[in-house]
């Protein structure tokens, strides 16, 4: 709390800041510092992103993939971070990234900007709901069914053609249920999201303490690799650029008009290139973290807490993920079962798109058979937890672009619940749009759907969090509004952050992430680019003012005395 003032007053001013920007406070005001950190650190989530590609990591890199490669990613993401923590406390709005790029720039930024975090939320909700449906069938579900419902499970089949598998009704059930309790309001995600911070934490010493204490695996002698040596672990792989992507695939027989074959990690020379690619294993884990940013209009000191609430996400996921991180990555067990064999879906890794996740597998040959099954358990729901955090996030940036029309079917998008003063149309929008992306990558992709989520949502998110650090960095305006400063540092480390987007633009573009990945995201920009052309550049106005202070008074009103009446 702002010191001697008392939060009535915090949440006055905040108000007053927001009439500022042009809206009126629609959403309920009551998050506070905390509960915005613990909504970031809950996406950013150890125990999902770095779970998830934790086998990614090994096939491109080994071990250097954790211990030199999360250090080195965490140095350019707090540099991210650093940066876009300034901007947030200059303008503290739901539209975050949207709405600073156009207020620093023009209406143009801002919708590129808009689109490219919207394309990236759309994906990170898809691709965290789509492994925590994976790893709730592998741990929780498929044991407590004796295997009636896994992964695998054929439940919808067209014309021999797997529509929905057992991993896709998860995933619907899961979205489901994290739509409810979002639109049920922001007081039961904020409460969920501090449980969240909790879990996280507590798992993460947990099972660290018992693979320090109880694991019985040694990475020099069971796993034969050396610590921070760059050792791939793939040697089955391979990957392509195949532009269309059918070209060329039986039956089809006509010829790629482009075609880029890439082996087996292992293959690789120099081998530090296959360490590049390893770093998607960190800079994935380190996204969604400007939904500090997207909840300012619901919390309360908006300006400076959702800069410390941006930054700290990062910086505290990097302390207690790295310590996470180091407990797996010294006590790999022998990883043949997982890289070295394709003939038994339930053994090999996920990277190969079979059921085998190599943190579970890990946890199973270190420890005690019902531990293992215990922190398994664990993570799938701490997966979950991440997930419903993802949907509160994306939703309000749905939210925030269509209250300024910048998108079709914005009428219907912008429209908040009076009951629960939530952005419910857009939340559910959200929802839906994420699962039928999943489809797509799943109907397309196959096994590999996983990886093309998180391929396009590190892309698109990171080249918006880039358009913005790059437009604080040679603008000033801006400047005199905020109040989370890094002073003479500002513009060195934007320099940085900057660098570090186009290298990962380049890095994370490359086929490692699957066929589909690099197809669907130059069909998209294409669209954009059509769509801007034909329609946005002339209609699109930018940010709009809702009225002037007193109309902004009125409309608050009205949501208070429809709360009122609801009430009663």
């Amino acid at each position: 709390m702002t010191q001697g003032k008392s939060r009535e007053d915090v949440i006055q001013q905040d108000i007053k800041d927001l009439h500022k920007l042009g809206y009126a406070q629609e959403l309920f005001r009551t998050m506070g510092g905390f509960s915005n950190f613990a909504i970031s650190f809950s996406i950013i989530s150890i125990l999902t992103g770095a779970v998830i590609l934790y086998d990614y990591g090994l096939a491109w890199a080994g071990t250097a993939a954790v211990l030199i490669g999360w250090p080195l990613v965490t140095v350019f993401v707090l540099t991210i971070a650093a940066s876009m923590a300034e901007v947030a406390s200059a303008y503290p709005t739901a539209g975050g990234l949207y709405y600073w790029a156009s207020k620093m720039k023009s209406k143009n930024w801002g919708w590129w900007t808009a689109w490219l975090n919207l394309i990236g939320q759309f994906a990170i909700v898809a691709g965290i709901n789509f492994a925590a449906a994976f790893f709730l069938n592998q741990t929780i579900i498929a044991p407590l069914t004796g295997g009636a419902l896994n992964n695998t499970t054929e439940i919808l089949t067209v014309g021999g053609t797997l529509l929905i598998s057992g991993q896709l009704l998860t995933m619907a059930i899961l979205m489901a249920v994290q739509l409810v309790l979002n639109i049920a309001g922001i007081n039961v995600v904020a409460l969920l999201n501090q449980i969240s911070v909790w879990w996280h934490i507590a798992f993460v010493i947990l099972i660290s303490a018992a693979l320090f204490i109880l694991g019985t695996q040694d990475t020099a002698r069971d796993a034969g690799l050396t610590l921070f040596a760059i050792q791939p672990q793939d040697t089955l792989g391979s990957w392509e650029i195949r532009i269309p992507p059918w070209a060329g695939v039986a039956p089809d027989t006509t010829t790629p008009f482009y075609l880029l074959s890439m082996g087996a990690a292992s293959t690789y020379t120099p081998v530090f290139v296959a360490f590049f690619f390893s770093l998607l294993l960190a800079n994935w884990t380190y996204t969604g973290y400007d939904a500090s940013a997207h909840v300012a209009e619901e919390t309360v000191g908006a300006r400076v807490a959702s800069a410390w609430g941006l930054f700290l996400s990062v910086a505290v996921s990097a302390l207690v993920g790295f310590v996470f991180l180091v407990a797996l990555t010294l006590h790999l067990p022998d990883l043949t079962p997982l890289f070295g064999q394709l003939d038994d879906a339930d053994k090999y890794s996920q990277y190969y798109f079979g059921n085998n996740a190599a943190v579970v597998y890990i946890l199973q040959q270190n420890l005690d058979s019902g531990l293992a099954a215990i922190f398994g358990g664990a993570i799938a729901i701490a997966m979950s937890f991440c997930g419903l955090s993802s949907v509160a996030s994306a939703g309000r940036m749905l939210y925030a672009f269509a209250r300024d029309d910048g998108m079709p079917g914005s009428g219907w998008l912008k429209k908040v619940s009076h009951k629960y003063r939530t952005p419910a149309n857009a939340l559910t929008g959200m929802v839906v749009g994420a699962f039928i992306l999943t489809l797509v990558a799943f109907r397309l992709g196959g096994g590999t759907a996983i990886v093309i989520v998180t391929a396009i949502s590190t892309i698109f998110l990171y080249a918006a969090y880039g358009i913005v650090i790059y437009l604080g960095m040679t603008t000033k305006e801006w400047l005199k509004e905020r109040v989370w400063s890094l002073g003479r540092f500002s513009k060195p480390v934007a320099m940085v952050a900057v660098f570090w987007v186009l290298v990962l633009m380049v890095l994370f573009s490359f086929p490692t992430s699957g066929n589909i990945s690099i197809t669907f995201m130059l069909i998209v920009v294409a669209l954009l680019v059509v769509y801007y052309f034909a329609w946005a550049k002339s209609r699109f106005q930018g940010p709009k003012v809702m009225g002037a202070d007193a109309d902004l008074t009125e409309l608050e009103k009205e949501f208070e005395h429809a709360a009122e009446e609801i009430v009663s």
